[in-house]
C-alpha cells in the first residue's frame, strides 16, 4: 500500500535556560548554555494510506511535539518525516489568533492553506454551522473558552477536506455532543480513505476509532502494532504507573525501576528513607541550624539551584524543571549565616524530598491544618481546582471551574495558607483544592 507518512529516526531536542541572559549568551558565543532536555529520542514509524492511528503515552511522552512535526509546525532536530498529502492538525487553539474574532481567524487561517477570497466564502457558512458559535464568531477569539477554541480549530480542519488529519486532545474539552459530532465527522474521513492520527487519553475513543497504536513512552517508542495487540499492554501498564508512589516514577523514568505487573506496593520505600535520612539529618552546630516548620512554597522565577545536601559533598541541578509547582517545606536550616529550606512533594520532612533550596529564591506562606470537619459549599463556577492547596500551574486537575457553577462541593479537610483558607473535596470523583474566594454557602467563614 501507499505511505503516508514515514517517520524515520526522528530527535527533537530544546534548551532549558535558567535566565534570559543564559538563552542570549547561548546564541552569541561559542560556548554551550542551557541543559539539553530530548523530548523525542530515535522515534520512527509508517502509516500506510488511510490508516487511523492513536497515540498513547502518559503525559510528557511526546505525543503533542511528533504531532507538531508531522503537520509542519515544529521542525525536527534531526530525522526526516515524509508526507504523502495536505495535513491538518486540530488542537486547542492551534494556530488561533487571540485578538482576531472567530470570522477573522477563519479567513487568516484558509487564506494560509492557500485557498482565495471566493473559495473562502463558500467554506465560510458551513465552518460556522459545524463550530456551533452563533454570536460569538465576531467576537475575540482570546474571550472564547477552551471548548470553543476547540469546535473553531476542528470546524476550520474538518472542511478544508485534508489528505492527513491530526487530532492533539480536541475532544478532550467542550461538550459530549459535540465531541459525538466530532467522531461522526472522522467516522466519515474513516470511510474515504483518509489517514488520521489521534492523539487522546481515552482509551475507549481509541478502541472505537483507531486500527494502529503507537505507544510513546518519555520520548521514545514503546511499542507500535494494532490496537488489539498494544492497548492491553498499555492498559496494564497505566494500571501500575497509577499506583506508583513518586519516588517509583522517578526510578522508573531513570531505568531504576522496571515495570512489572507484579510490583509490590512500594519495593523502594526503604532505600529511599535510608538515603533521605543520610542526606537531611536533623543536626545543630555553629555553622549549621535546622529546624522544622510548615509552609508551602514555590520556586521564584530566574536562575536558582537544589541542593541535595547543605555540605560540601552535597549534588546541585538546576531549579527550572521544577517550577510553576507548588511544594511543602517542613524544614529550614540556617547554613553559613543564610537561610535554606528544603522541598518536598509530600507533606513530610522526609517523603518526596527534592533537596535544599535558598529561602530568598522561594514565595512561601505559613501552612496550618485548621480541621477535617466536613462542610458543604457550593461552586461560584469562577477560578481552578487544584491537586495542591496554593495551586500551582503543574498541579490544575480542573483549570476551569464554570462548567461546575452551582455544584455542590463536599469538603472533608480545611487549611490555612498565609491569610488564605483552602478546601479539600471530591469533584467529578477526582480530589482537589478550591480557595474560598471561588466557594459560596451559609458554612463558609473567613478566618484573618
Amino acid at each position: 500500500m501507499e505511505k503516508a507518512i514515514i517517520a524515520s529516526n526522528i530527535f527533537k531536542k530544546y534548551k532549558l535556560f535558567n535566565d534570559t541572559k543564559d538563552r542570549l549568551l547561548d546564541l552569541i558565543t561559542h560556548k554551550s548554555y542551557g541543559e539539553d532536555f530530548y523530548a523525542l529520542t530515535d522515534v520512527s514509524f509508517e502509516a500506510e494510506k488511510g490508516d487511523v492511528v492513536g497515540f498513547v503515552g502518559i503525559n510528557g511522552s511526546g505525543k503533542s511535539t511528533l504531532s507538531n512535526i508531522i503537520a509542519g509546525i515544529v521542525p525536527e532536530t534531526s530525522g526526516t518525516v515524509k508526507v504523502n498529502g495536505q495535513v491538518s492538525i486540530i488542537a486547542v487553539a492551534s494556530g488561533l489568533k487571540g485578538d482576531l474574532s472567530g470570522r477573522d481567524n477563519i479567513e487568516l487561517k484558509l487564506l494560509m492553506l492557500g485557498f482565495n477570497k471566493d473559495e473562502i466564502k463558500v467554506l465560510e457558512p458551513d465552518i460556522i454551522e459545524f463550530a456551533e458559535l452563533e454570536k460569538f464568531i465576531d467576537q475575540p477569539v482570546k474571550s472564547y473558552s477552551s471548548g470553543m477554541k476547540s469546535r473553531l480549530g476542528f470546524a476550520i480542519s474538518v472542511n478544508v477536506d485534508p489528505d492527513i488529519l491530526i487530532i492533539d486532545e480536541a475532544l478532550s474539552v467542550g461538550d459530549k455532543a459535540f465531541a459525538e459530532k466530532s467522531l461522526n465527522k472522522m467516522k466519515e474521513f474513516k470511510k474515504q480513505g483518509k489517514t488520521m492520527i489521534f492523539v487522546s487519553h481515552s482509551i475507549g475513543q481509541m478502541k472505537q476509532f483507531c486500527e494502529k497504536i503507537l505507544w510513546l513512552e518519555f520520548g521514545k517508542v514503546k511499542d507500535y502494532g494494532t490496537v488489539k495487540d498494544v492497548i492491553p499492554k498499555y492498559e496494564a501498564f497505566l494500571k501500575q504507573w497509577q499506583k506508583m508512589s513518586k519516588k517509583e516514577r522517578e526510578a522508573y523514568r531513570s531505568f531504576e525501576l522496571e515495570f512489572d505487573e507484579k510490583l509490590p506496593d512500594d519495593p523502594l520505600a526503604e532505600i529511599n528513607q535510608a538515603r533521605i535520612d543520610s542526606h537531611h539529618p536533623f543536626e545543630s552546630d555553629d555553622n549549621y541550624i535546622e529546624e522544622l516548620t510548615s509552609r508551602l512554597g514555590h520556586i521564584k522565577s530566574g536562575r536558582s539551584f537544589i541542593n541535595s545536601t547543605l555540605g560540601e559533598t552535597g549534588e546541585q541541578k538546576s531549579s527550572e524543571g521544577y517550577k510553576n509547582n507548588v511544594f511543602y517545606i517542613k524544614k529550614e536550616a540556617t547554613y553559613k549565616g543564610e537561610l535554606y529550606y528544603l522541598l518536598s512533594n509530600e507533606p513530610s520532612a522526609k517523603d518526596g524530598v527534592l533537596g535544599w533550596i535558598k529561602a530568598s529564591q522561594v514565595s512561601s506562606h505559613i501552612h496550618v491544618a485548621i480541621d477535617n470537619d466536613s462542610k458543604l459549599f457550593y461552586l461560584k463556577g469562577s477560578g481552578s481546582g487544584y491537586s495542591r492547596e496554593w495551586g500551582g500551574k503543574k498541579n490544575q486537575v480542573y483549570a476551569d471551574l464554570e462548567s461546575f457553577k452551582n455544584r455542590e462541593f463536599k469538603v472533608d479537610k480545611t487549611v490555612k495558607v498565609g491569610k488564605n483558607l483552602w478546601y479539600r473535596g471530591l469533584l467529578d470523583g477526582k480530589q482537589v483544592w478550591i480557595h474560598n474566594n471561588h466557594l459560596e454557602g451559609k458554612e463558609l467563614e473567613q478566618l484573618n
